[in-house]
């Protein structure tokens, strides 16, 4: 069972309560995947890190176990919740249709040079990968977001935008397995290339195939990866 790399310089001063900032630190590390799905976690080890007492970690650790991101099992030990195959699926089948219904009235809020300026950063990417040049995953990872996050932002149904916000933390959690998961990534830049340019076109049909398509792939190699997904329900 492999233990968490230490967090990242958190601060303890100020007036925000230390079981606030253990909560935090802790929640932020699982949802960026710096602690993974079945990793054991140390009380002692955490407090170290953070700088602080048991109390304050015991604490965050209680909240983020009803939240459903920790297990705790008597006698044995605390452990990151596995993610199932079940929750991804569901997940990102309630993306999908958030996600194609928000292009409706968010194609018409898009700017050509918004969609200009994104055809040129993956472009470059693409340019990048056929030279067999390194690719920063967590800026493939960020340009993915950056993108989703334009379709769902320029929608106008305010409530679509809340829900897509409730679930948006979990999105980007798996988003980043997703990215690290696909072993071809000129196929993941072609995707998004031949979405924006579909956007470009103003082809809302095309676009919607287009978009459900990816994010069902999206899934798929999240669930595909070795040790990542679990069938348990």
């Amino acid at each position: 069972m492999r233990s968490p790399t230490l967090l990242n310089g958190i601060s303890s001063t100020g007036t925000i309560s230390r079981t606030t900032i253990a909560y935090d630190a802790l929640k932020s590390s699982i949802l960026t995947n710096q602690i993974k799905p079945g990793d054991y976690l140390s009380e002692n080890q955490l407090a170290q890190s953070l700088g602080m007492s048991r109390t304050p970690i015991r604490e965050a650790i209680k909240v983020l176990a009803n939240e459903g991101l920790l297990e705790i099992h008597n006698g044995v030990g605390i452990f990151v919740k596995q993610v199932t195959i079940k929750e991804i699926s569901d997940l990102f089948e309630v993306r999908a249709l958030l996600e194609c219904k928000a292009l409706h009235t968010a194609l018409n809020n898009i700017t050509e040079k918004e969609i200009d300026d994104a055809i040129e950063e993956w472009t470059k990417l693409k340019n990048i990968c056929e030279a067999n040049q390194e690719i920063d995953l967590d800026y493939i990872s960020d340009l993915d977001f950056k993108l989703h996050f334009l379709i769902v932002n320029r929608c106008e149904n305010d409530f679509l935008k809340n829900v897509i916000s409730g679930i948006r933390s979990k999105i980007n959690r798996y988003q980043k397995i997703s990215i690290s998961a696909r072993s071809n990534l000129k196929d993941t830049i072609d995707q998004h290339l031949e979405l924006m340019y579909c956007m470009k076109k103003r082809d809302i049909q095309a676009i919607s195939v287009i978009l459900e398509e990816h994010i069902r792939l999206a899934a798929l190699y999240i669930i595909n990866r070795q040790n990542w997904a679990t069938n348990a329900t």
